[in-house]
C-alpha cells in the first residue's frame, strides 16, 4: 500500500485546536458577562472552565512538544507589579459597585 504524508500535520491540528479552544472561551465570556439568567449565567460559566482547562492542558501538551513557544518571557517582577495594578482596580470597582448599589 502507498502511504501518503498527511496533508495536515500533527503540530498544526493541535495549533488549530488551541485557536479554536482560545475563541470558545472570547465566546464564553461574553455569554457569562451578557446572561441575565442566573441558571444561563451558571451553564456559560461552567463551559468557560472547561473550555479554560483544556486550553490549559492543550498548550501545556504544545510545550511539552515544543510546538508552542514563548517569544520572551517576563521578569516576575513586571508580573506581580501588573497583578497588584489589576486587583487594586477591582477593588476599586467594586467599591464603587457596592456604593452605587446601597444608594439605590
Amino acid at each position: 500500500m502507498n502511504q501518503q504524508t498527511p496533508i495536515l500535520q500533527e503540530k498544526d491540528i493541535v495549533y488549530s485546536y488551541l485557536a479554536d479552544l482560545k475563541r470558545s472561551a472570547r465566546e464564553y465570556t461574553t455569554a457569562v458577562t451578557e446572561a441575565s439568567c442566573p441558571e444561563v449565567r451558571q451553564m456559560f460559566e461552567q463551559l468557560l472552565q472547561d473550555t479554560l482547562q483544556l486550553q490549559n492542558q492543550t498548550y501545556q501538551l504544545m510545550s511539552q512538544q515544543g510546538w508552542y513557544n514563548t517569544s520572551s518571557s517576563a521578569a516576575s517582577m513586571e508580573i506581580n507589579k501588573q497583578i497588584q495594578s489589576y486587583q487594586q482596580t477591582q477593588m476599586q470597582t467594586n467599591q464603587m459597585i457596592q456604593q452605587n448599589v446601597g444608594m439605590r
